[in-house]
């Protein structure tokens, strides 16, 4: 079995939350990771079901 790093397959859509983080467009929101100064949400290819690439964090209330 190959290694793999502490946050999941590089570039897949899987790995742990580290926040939750909400779509600019529509406001979905989404378990998010922080990768390269942004969010990208877990579980997709990277964007929002309304085709967005930009999500804002969430304070948990």
């Amino acid at each position: 079995m190959g290694e793999r790093s502490e946050r999941g397959d590089e570039g897949g859509p899987g790995g742990e939350p580290e926040a939750i983080g909400q779509c600019t467009e529509c406001g979905e929101v989404y378990a998010v990771q922080h990768e390269d100064g942004d969010l990208r949400p877990i579980g997709t290819d990277g964007v929002c079901e309304c085709g967005n690439d930009v999500f804002e964090s969430v304070a948990e209330q």
